[in-house]
């Protein structure tokens, strides 16, 4: 099932899970407190990266996320609704940004209202985590706000050696939720937001073409702008535009498979198997490279075959 479809029910992260089920970790947290503590990133991560003299076993990502959301319970009694609200306008923006994702993550009927005031804040990353949230709680308040959100880079700061990062507060859930909310705007929203999706597309675009090797997180965003708007009809939104040819086939591709609503029918999974020729995917795709391309027979397998094999390369749908 699509996580999407079924929010906030089922798995976003694949992390999930040693939150919510015995034998992981020392106590269970519901999902919405998993996901709001795994959407977030902690300096004991970079430590962890750095070498040191002595050998001492590494803790797995999720510990670290867990050990977050237990300090978190201790300096504020816990993660019902009322604490979480509370959060939101005593906090430090660290524990504010885990009460947003937490709040959004959740079936607490006032959420939505809790969050939707943030959008007005004066930190910018305050009025963006509330508009992600909204977004997959598919509320029309938090449109404005991430029009903007999927045009911006996460902002950066400048430490004593000059080194240029993005800052902490944004580390992690910022370019992590742009390759979540496309695809709740790939079925929902008013239809202004075509000519904001396909902005930020051309933005991303630029972006990786410019960078000197492929960003994961750029490319997670490529392939969920390009479905989103090929989902919502779009297949023509790169037509005239100039782009490198790894670029193409990948924008092209997704473009494509939204058209045809492929995550909604097929196994997300396989996109290589999904592919072939003989599949329902493999023909539906030969057909609209027909129709609509009006590629011939020989010029539409070719193309097929091409993205089969780089489907193979870059993983599920």
């Amino acid at each position: 099932m699509l996580w999407w479809k079924t929010f906030p029910d089922g798995y976003i992260f694949g992390e999930e899970g040693f939150f919510t089920q015995p034998g992981y970790l020392p106590r269970q947290y519901p999902l919405y407190v998993a996901r709001a503590f795994l959407s977030l990133t902690y300096a004991e991560q970079d430590a962890l990266r750095e070498p040191k003299a002595e050998t001492k076993p590494e803790q797995p990502w999720y510990r670290l996320a867990w050990e977050a959301a237990e300090a978190f319970a201790q300096r504020w009694g816990g993660f019902d609704e009322a604490t979480l609200q509370l959060v939101l306008h005593q906090g430090p923006l660290p524990d504010q940004l885990a009460a947003i994702f937490a709040l959004g993550h959740s079936s607490f009927p006032g959420a939505s209202d809790s969050l939707a005031p943030l959008l007005h804040s004066n930190d910018w990353l305050l009025r963006c985590a509330a508009a992600c949230c909204l977004v997959l709680r598919r509320d029309e308040r938090a449109i404005p706000v991430i029009k903007s959100y999927l045009l911006l880079p996460a902002p950066i700061a400048i430490n004593s050696e000059g080194q240029v990062s993005i800052v902490s507060e944004a580390s992690g859930w910022y370019d992590l939720y742009k390759q979540l909310v496309p695809w709740v705007l790939a079925e929902w929203g008013p239809s202004s937001l075509l000519t904001a999706l396909r902005r930020a597309l051309l933005k991303c675009c630029k972006a990786e073409a410019n960078s000197e090797q492929p960003s994961p997180a750029r490319i997670g965003y490529l392939k969920a702008l390009s479905y989103a708007l090929g989902r919502r009809g779009s297949l023509g939104a790169l037509h005239g535009i100039r782009l490198p040819p790894t670029q193409r086939w990948l924008t092209s591709l997704y473009l494509t498979l939204g058209y045809l609503r492929a995550a909604e029918r097929f196994d997300r999974e396989d996109l290589y198997a999904q592919l072939q020729a003989d599949a329902e995917l493999g023909k539906d795709v030969l057909a609209l490279l027909h129709t609509y391309f009006a590629l011939d027979e020989e010029q539409a397998l070719a193309a097929l075959k091409s993205w089969q094999k780089q489907g193979k390369t870059i993983g599920p749908l």
